[in-house]
Order: structure tokens, then sequence, then C-alpha cells
């Protein structure tokens, strides 16, 4: 697997973990854009993980889908707030997960640009899995 190709093609959220501000783990998965050997996202100025990020920058980040066979990239790193690259950055996801700007959704989170903060997550450590060969011909109950 090519960690690079993967993230940059990989069109599922970003797990990302982090501290509270109560000094408890979360989990808070985002849409994101890997550019620059980092990872990019976008989240309004009110939503709590910029509070979380703000208070402890470290964080842990996986990028995997769901189904089997089960392949992905996981790690840690450092997450930065940029406050002017908020609304580039959601349209550059708009354009990765909704191809385009017309849809009800896309439009819905436009409007709001104006209050998007960016997420740039730089990683210090990254590792990359994939069980397809280990998982051939297995079928995994996905119902739940």
């Amino acid at each position: 697997m090519n960690v690079n190709d993967f993230l940059t093609r990989a069109c599922i959220p970003i797990r990302l973990a982090c501290i509270t501000t109560a000094d408890w783990p979360i989990i808070i998965s985002l849409w994101y854009a890997y550019m620059e050997e980092r990872f990019f996202c976008a989240t309004q100025k009110n939503a709590k993980i910029l509070k979380y990020l703000s208070n402890n920058s470290k964080c842990g980040f996986e990028v995997a889908g769901d189904l089997p066979p089960y392949r992905g990239v996981r790690g840690w790193g450092r997450a930065k707030l940029n406050e002017t690259r908020g609304p580039e950055i959601l349209h550059i996801l708009i354009k990765k997960y909704l191809e385009d700007e017309k849809s009800q959704l896309a439009k819905f989170l436009l409007r709001r640009a104006e209050n998007e903060i960016a997420i740039e997550i730089k990683p210090l450590s990254i590792f990359h899995y994939d069980y397809s060969n280990r998982m051939n011909g297995i079928k995994v109950n996905t119902n739940m």
C-alpha cells in the first residue's frame, strides 16, 4: 500500500482522537484532505474539538474503511488551528466528498463558510496496515 496514494484517494472520514478539557479521550470523525504531508479538516468556530485541540495539540488519527478487508493508516501527531484557511479547506473538502458545490448539503455548508476554522494535523508517527491477504476468502458478519 502506498500511504500517500491511499490518504489522497480515500474518500472516508478521518477518525481524530484528542483529549477533552475534562481530561478524557474522545474520537471525532471529520472530512479531511491530505496535502503537504498533513491532514487538513475544517469545522465551525463553535465546535468543541477546537477547544480540545487548543488545550492539548496532541492527537491520534485513523483513516480506514469499516468493511473487510481491513486496511488503513493510523498514527499520532500535533494539531494546529488556522483561522484564515477554514473557508479554503472547506471548499477542498466539498469537492473531495461531494464532488461539486450544487448539492443541498454543499450549499448549506458554504453558507456558513466564514465561520470555518481549519485544523492542520502534522503526523509525527504514521503506520499503515493491510489485512487483505490474511482475510482472503473470509466472510465477516457486518450486521449490527
